[in-house]
């Protein structure tokens, strides 16, 4: 999920030094109209400067800036890398670097950026921030809410840190989220971001209809806010709304069109709707951004023999399995697919496995209601 964070990028302003007369003043007009706020005149300058002097670090570091501006986070990353190989003293470069790969949705690089930035400048505050949140976003949540604690006496409101730490405690299963959605409700800028996650922690307690109320209540808050439309669609496919639940899903792909989850239940509706060739566009797109998905490659094995591609449906399925052999529901779908191309004694084994892995499931299930 990307978060919103109101994120000052730095301006890397340089002298002129060594650089010819008309470079430098070029250089310095870009300056003027990056401080004003004229990003694309200032891009353009920039750019200009580079055409004449391709060496020059700080220009490249600037234009990275405004770049980050415009939105052009991919091109932004490559003028900050650009810029280090210039000159890898310009470090500050790397706090940037972290943000730009942030907002393109490249948390892995984000977070390496960051603690290379940390080393430098080890008490960074919006730094540590930010490490904290992407690791969230990595579903690193033991590791982020170390980060995120560490900023809260320096920032004790901010509203997206708060909310990231929310989320890492519930996905852990810690009680803290309940602190944090108070002191979320307490904050204007907070109730929308409360409100969401007080809907997702109804959706993990399988509370739907609470969590529909809860989700509803932040979009009439916040329409804008992150991953809001994919939850509200997986409340509504839960609740058997499929047409909504489709348009919600349709809606968070317009915002992330490379969203795996939203691709995945997307599909999932579509193909519960019958809309077979819609499901299976989507669920090509969703193991595209996750090939070793075991649930994504059994839909799409699903699909394909509801097609009539039993052939296709059985090569697929057979990855599925491998992927995760605890899966019944692979298993049962490749029994069906090797029922319709003949293959009737892996058919049956495969029927065997599902009844195996059922049994297992209620034997731990009858283990925990005596062990609660």
């Amino acid at each position: 999920m990307l978060l919103v964070l109101f994120l000052t990028l730095l301006s890397l302003v340089s002298t002129a030094f060594q650089q010819p007369d008309q470079v430098a003043s070029r250089f310095n007009r870009a300056v003027e109209l990056q401080r004003q706020g004229a990003w694309k005149e200032a891009a353009e300058e920039y750019r200009a400067v580079l055409s004449a002097a391709p060496g020059y670090a700080e220009a490249r570091a600037n234009l990275g800036v405004v770049l980050s501006r415009l939105g052009d986070y991919e091109e932004a990353v490559s003028s900050y890398e650009a810029a280090l190989r210039l000159n890898p003293e310009l470090t500050p470069i790397l706090l940037n670097l972290g943000i730009a790969h942030y907002q393109a949705g490249q948390f892995a690089r984000a977070v390496e950026s960051l603690e290379r930035f940390l080393v430098i400048a080890p008490n960074h505050v919006q730094a540590r921030q930010l490490i904290g949140i992407s690791l969230v976003e990595l579903g690193r949540n033991r590791e982020a809410i170390s980060h995120l604690e560490s900023t809260l006496p320096a920032a004790p409101d901010d509203v997206t840190v708060l909310y990231s730490l929310g989320m890492a405690y519930l996905r852990l299963g810690r009680p803290e989220v309940e602190s944090i959605t108070k002191r979320l409700t307490g904050r204007p800028d907070g109730a929308a971001l409360a409100r969401l996650l007080q809907g997702q922690s109804h959706l993990e307690s399988m509370e739907i209809e609470k969590a529909a109320t809860d989700l509803e209540a932040a979009e009439k808050l916040s329409p804008e806010l992150p991953r809001l439309h994919f939850l509200l669609g997986l409340a509504y496919f839960k609740l058997g709304k499929s047409a909504d639940a489709k348009s919600r899903f349709e809606r968070e792909l317009a915002r992330v069109p490379t969203d795996f989850l939203a691709l995945y239940y997307l599909s999932l509706t579509l193909e519960k709707q019958g809309d077979l060739n819609g499901a299976l566009k989507h669920i090509e797109a969703a193991i595209n951004q996750e090939p070793q998905s075991g649930e994504a490659l059994t839909l799409m094995g699903t699909i394909l023999l509801k097609q009539g591609q039993s052939n296709e449906a059985v090569r697929v399925l057979e990855q599925a399995v491998v992927r995760q052999p605890l899966n019944s529901e692979a298993h049962y779908q490749l029994a069906r697919s090797y029922q319709k191309v003949g293959r009737k004694q892996e058919a049956a084994r495969e029927f065997a496995e599902v009844e195996r892995i059922k049994a297992q499931e209620r034997d731990r299930e009858k283990e925990r209601s005596r062990n609660p």
